[in-house]
């Protein structure tokens, strides 16, 4: 990567050197900066605010679809929680490939997912071999921070790279030809493995980034431990690094125990589930790590196909509506609805418990609209409910935010095709319209998202209580991340009311986990509280960039999906889902875009060797 840099660099003193004879051209090219132009403290800074610029999918002011904050299409859709949407099949057929577990190496959305992601760590090795020659403008411990939150992005970003492609090289800011093997001694058969890596760059951010920053966006040293635990539990679950749910449980236990925000500000629940996906309620005490997003900060340039604002989160323009009343204002897309077996996880029996088990129990689904027209009668589902449901899924009689009662199929693009319901979290109320969207016209909105919030921590703890703790515990941190619903059932913006604000809008239950041995008690084994556990991830931190991955190492994707495609296929007559079929291998992994192998040649040979199966 430093080649291409130098490139840059070449291109312009060749400029000089072809014209020394034309007074005029001698001028340096617009846009190339000299070695001493980039290693002042302003340039130093300027390069680390481009490090950041990249985690919310924008670069050069155009969005990635694929490279977005909460990882859409690979975390939510490719895991079933989603339908790609839409009018038809074929209309954004790269995101059908994840639906379908079809993916291919030609897919576009994928090649530009890779290709930004690599951007990003270029930005921070472009960074960290720059810093080495910085003036003395910079401290010491200037320097040291930024260096630390370099590590810290390049960490996230290859994080991102790995648990979507697994088989990946390291490049850092050492690496002089990027052209890195992805198998050992290019053998094409041993894959490297790069988790130690990023454990490192994660080890360090934390022992050197400080408990407090004066800027949000920055990582302070508790969002680092964080991450670098999360890390270690995902070598664990995957067998690379068994003492990893033990090393990351320490950790757990401090941040609980000391953990604080950016102001000191002690880490906890916030008392109501909404406002973590309300931009009045950002960076509050259960933001560890956030991606900041802005309309107000005075960009007002054109982000092509998405608009103004790109400091904001534009992912609300697929899931906005085509419906001028609805979420959207008739100006989003219509693509990403929930599928009826994601809605089905939040029924509950008569105590406020999941069915862990999905139907053996309880077989009746959630009762779908599909096919009825809003002008017909329709009345919503009496059984019981979580009440998180209703802030993360748009249904039919059921109030959407400010937008009224969610009105069924006239709200819906393509309802044949991706179902009945519409994603509520991540949009902003109608009238908050001018406030957190720059217009009603250009829908990227401020509200934050969350990498890593404090549900999230709890329910870490409580996967590695019951990995190498124990089950007593689980059960206690699991309860606490429900406790939320249950204790603060009057607040409308807790459990979604009617217009009175008194009525609950649903059949509402929801109840903690007994210690009691009884056949509800899901904490009496480990492989029935792991159960649990993953079902509570799928509730409290749904659409959020966890699920597909969650599934995975978890070991239940050979159990979920063809269960998925089997009601799926039921609750989307003619669209043939039960042909959908997944396969472990290849299918865990993304197959690497065959443009990335075919330009790693070196010598003739590749460099990069496909993921097994493809």
């Amino acid at each position: 990567m430093k080649k291409i840099t130098l490139l840059i660099c070449a291109i312009g003193a060749l400029w000089t050197f072809n014209s020394c004879q034309e007074e005029f051209l001698e001028v340096p090219p617009y846009g190339v900066y000299s070695q001493d132009q980039l290693v002042t403290k302003e340039a130093i800074n300027n390069i680390l605010i481009g490090c950041y610029s990249g985690l919310n999918g924008e670069c050069n002011l155009h969005f990635d679809l694929m490279a977005g904050p909460t990882n859409m299409v690979h975390a939510s859709i490719h895991a079933g929680d989603m339908m790609k949407g839409g009018p038809s099949k074929t209309d954004l057929s790269q995101w059908q490939e994840f639906n379908e577990w079809k993916v291919t190496a030609g897919n576009r959305f994928l090649i530009r997912y890779w290709q930004k992601m690599w951007e990003c760590i270029y930005r921070c090795n472009f960074l960290l071999n720059q810093i080495e020659e910085a003036t003395d403008e910079l401290t010491a411990a200037e320097k040291a921070q930024i260096i630390a939150e370099a590590r810290f992005l390049r960490a996230h970003y290859y994080f991102r790279l790995k648990v979507s492609w697994n088989n990946i090289p390291w490049i850092d800011e050492t690496t002089d030809d990027v052209r890195v093997p992805n198998t050992v001694d290019n053998d094409g058969t041993t894959y490297v493995n790069i988790w130690p890596q990023i454990a490192a760059d994660f080890d360090h951010a934390r022992k050197t980034l400080p408990a407090l920053q004066n800027d949000w966006g920055r990582p302070n040293k508790w969002a680092a431990d964080a991450y670098y635990a999360k890390v270690q539990i995902f070598r664990a679950s995957f067998g690379e690094y068994p003492a990893g749910y033990s090393e990351a449980l320490t950790i757990l236990n401090d941040i609980m125990a000391n953990g604080v925000n950016h102001h000191g500000v002690k880490y906890g629940l916030q008392p109501n589930y909404y406002w973590n996906f309300s931009a009045v309620y950002d960076n509050s005490e259960e933001s560890v790590f956030a991606i900041q997003t802005t309309v107000s900060d005075g960009i007002n340039s054109t982000m092509p196909v998405f608009g103004k604002n790109p400091k904001a989160n534009p992912e609300i323009k697929v899931l906005g509506l085509i419906a001028a009343d609805g979420p959207g204002w008739g100006n989003g897309w219509g693509f990403y609805q929930p599928a009826q077996y994601f809605v089905d996880m939040f029924r509950t029996t008569a105590t406020g418990l999941p069915f862990l088990d999905m139907y053996d129990t309880y077989s009746t689904s959630v009762t779908s609209d599909l096919g009825i027209l809003s002008t017909e009668p329709f009345t919503p589902y009496a059984g019981e409910l979580d009440p998180r449901l209703d802030w993360i899924v748009g249904r039919r009689g059921i109030p959407c935010l400010d937008y009224g009662i969610m009105p069924g199929q006239r709200w819906i693009r393509g309802p044949q095709v991706g179902g009945p319901y519409i994603c509520k979290k991540w949009n902003i109320k109608d009238s908050e319209a001018g406030i957190y969207t720059y217009d009603r016209v250009n829908l990227a909105n401020a509200i934050n998202i969350c990498i890593i919030r404090y549900a999230d921590i709890l329910l870490w703890a409580a996967e590695c209580e019951a990995q190498v703790g124990s089950l007593d515990n689980a059960r206690d941190l699991v309860n606490q991340v429900r406790n939320r619903m249950v204790q603060n059932s009057d607040s409308p913006d807790n459990w979604v009311k009617l217009d009175d604000g008194v009525t609950d809008a649903a059949n509402y239950v929801i109840g903690l986990y007994p210690n009691d041995g009884s056949a509800e008690d899901a904490f009496t084994s480990k492989d029935d509280a792991l159960t649990a556990i993953l079902h509570e991830r799928a509730l409290e931190l749904a659409l959020e960039g966890h699920r597909f991955f969650d599934i995975i190492r978890f070991g239940k994707d050979e159990e979920i999906f063809p269960e998925w495609a089997a009601v799926m296929d039921e609750a989307l007559p003619g669209q043939q889902i039960a042909t959908y079929t997944y396969t472990r291998v290849p299918d865990m992994w993304c197959p690497i875009p065959t443009t990335a192998i075919d330009n790693s040649l070196k010598d003739g040979i590749p460099t990069l060797t496909q993921n097994p199966g493809y």
